[in-house]
Order: structure tokens, then C-alpha cells, then sequence
């Protein structure tokens, strides 16, 4: 399973994400939903959820998010000085997956819905609780207490696997378990990175080369492995 969303950024002086690479993506593939659509949904939930204390805060859509389908991302601190004429935090939405899941299900909205309101809870560790953001205990609670309404279906880790293969150019597979890992650009180098789930040595496959081995281990209900900022 892919991790929900990625989060946390060092700070750089790249930018976050250009208007100008995103409205390449844009011009292939419409967003599901407008930018007021999604600060729509933003404000119902920080009222419902938040008791409307979360600050305003940028949302986008990113056409180069393909292995997630959300991040919450900072270039600073939850405690340190907001960089000078450059966004604090923003959450990304992955226009890749997520218009893919909107061609083909009827209830794309819905999760969309959901991938917000899951890094909401991350914007609210970092503005209100002062915490560098994580599926630590404080989320967890938070997460049920919002399913608990029957509006959101908030969970840890996504089940786009089909539209992440859908994207994917590159593919590498462990040598000991045997597990695949798909993405769209080249960020997986084998001198430097292991499985996840079992630490073993990636090889490069090319996608033609062979068929994905069948992945048997217990899934959870759905979504994402997270790291820092990097992925």
C-alpha cells in the first residue's frame, strides 16, 4: 500500500511547486475539483472539525505528486520565524491520481474529501499543537473523532494502486521479498535505498520486463507509507 501523504519539508530555495509545471499537467488533465471547491470543503471542514481555528493556508494541486495522494509540506519549523514573501505550509493534491480516480469512479469526490481532511489533521498538529506533523496518537484520536460523524472516511493509507501504476515509468523490485515499487520519475536509487518492509536490495525492472509479483501480505484498509519530504 502507498502512504496517504508525504509531509515535512527542509527548507530550500526551490520552489514549492511552479504555476508553470502545473499548468502543463493542467492542460492534459482538468483538476476534479476548481480552487474554490477545494477552500470551499477546507472551511466547512475547519468549522465542523477545528472549531474554525486553523489559519488559512494554500492548497494546490501538484502534477508532480504521483506516489501519494496528499502532503502536507513546510518550509519551516512549527515554532520557527515564517520565511519572508514565500507560503509558511501549503497541502498538495496529487492531480495525477486523483483525476485518474474521478475518469473512472462516481465517488471521487468523496475522496478527495477525505485526502483533505486527512492533511488538515497535519496542518492542525503543526499551527495549534506546535508539532512536527506524524500518525502519532494525537492524530489517531483526532482521525476517529472525525469519522465518528459519518462525513469523512479518514485512514492511514490509500488504495490507488491501479492509478499509480497508471502513472508509473520506472519500477524496481526487492531481491528478497520481492516487492514492487512503482513511480513516475527516477527517485529510487539502489545504492542508497532498501524495502521498506523487509530491507532488501532494489533492482531496476523495466515495466515490459516482467509481470508484478502478487503482493500477499495483510493490506490495511487503504492509503500511503509516509516519509519526510523527500518521497
Amino acid at each position: 500500500m502507498r502512504s496517504w501523504c508525504h509531509f515535512w519539508r527542509r527548507p530550500s530555495s526551490k520552489p514549492l511547486e511552479s504555476d508553470q509545471s502545473l499548468n502543463r499537467i493542467s492542460r492534459h488533465r482538468d483538476p476534479p475539483l476548481s480552487p474554490d471547491q477545494l477552500q470551499s470543503h477546507w472551511t466547512d471542514l475547519n468549522r465542523r472539525f477545528f472549531s474554525g481555528i486553523l489559519p488559512t493556508i494554500p492548497i494546490q494541486w501538484s502534477g508532480r505528486l504521483t506516489s501519494s495522494v496528499g502532503m502536507f509540506s513546510s518550509l519551516v519549523g512549527p515554532r520557527s520565524p515564517a520565511p519572508s514573501n514565500r507560503p509558511r505550509r501549503l497541502i498538495r493534491l496529487s492531480l495525477p491520481l486523483l483525476s485518474r480516480l474521478a475518469d473512472t469512479n462516481p465517488y471521487a469526490e468523496q475522496e478527495i474529501l477525505n485526502t483533505l481532511a486527512h492533511e488538515m489533521i497535519h496542518q492542525w498538529q503543526y499551527d495549534v499543537l506546535k508539532r512536527r506533523p506524524g500518525h502519532r496518537l494525537d492524530f489517531l484520536r483526532k482521525m476517529t473523532e472525525m469519522n465518528r460523524s459519518g462525513l469523512v472516511g479518514i485512514t492511514l493509507y490509500h488504495s490507488l494502486n491501479e492509478q499509480v501504476q497508471a502513472v508509473a515509468r520506472y519500477r524496481w523490485r526487492c531481491q528478497q521479498c520481492g516487492r514492487d515499487y512503482h513511480r513516475a520519475r527516477r527517485t529510487i536509487k539502489e545504492h542508497r535505498h532498501r524495502c521498506g518492509a523487509c530491507h532488501g536490495r532494489l533492482l531496476a525492472l523495466s515495466l515490459e520486463s516482467s509481470p508484478p509479483q502478487p503482493d500477499t501480505r495483510p493490506r490495511p484498509l487503504r492509503q500511503s507509507t509516509f516519509s519526510f519530504a523527500s518521497r
